[in-house]
């Protein structure tokens, strides 16, 4: 099981970007700070059309909420799935593409979200 201790070191070691570049001082021991660093390039990558980079992204967040404790859970769906709103495309196409990228199980609590907070 992973720890919300061990879940930024993780995130450091699987994403370079997050590691090398823009977000290297936004990481830090804390898990919010570190999930919500990843959903930031996670977001980037998505707007970009990096879908290698989204991949990846997506893949170490459902690592990280599949194996990780009650904690890491909460703040993946909290912070993570939370920020879908933030780069979901609105052009159909582009739309279908990201959510084919989306973790099944992630867009259906994303879908759960919407439609609790009646948006």
């Amino acid at each position: 099981m992973i720890s919300k201790y061990d879940a930024p070191r993780l995130i450091k070691n699987e994403i370079p970007q997050i590691a090398d570049g823009l977000y290297r001082n936004t990481v830090t021991n804390d898990i919010y700070k570190s999930v919500q660093c990843l959903s930031e390039c996670t977001k980037n990558a998505v707007l970009a059309h990096d879908y290698n980079l989204s991949k990846k992204c997506f893949k170490l967040a459902e690592r990280l909420y599949n194996n990780g404790d009650v904690i890491i859970k909460s703040v993946i769906e909290n912070c993570f799935i939370y920020s879908f709103s933030s780069f979901m495309p609105t052009d159909k196409i582009e739309r279908m593409i990201v959510k084919s990228i989306i973790p099944g199980p992630f867009y259906n609590i994303y879908l759960k979200q919407v439609m609790q907070s009646g948006s």
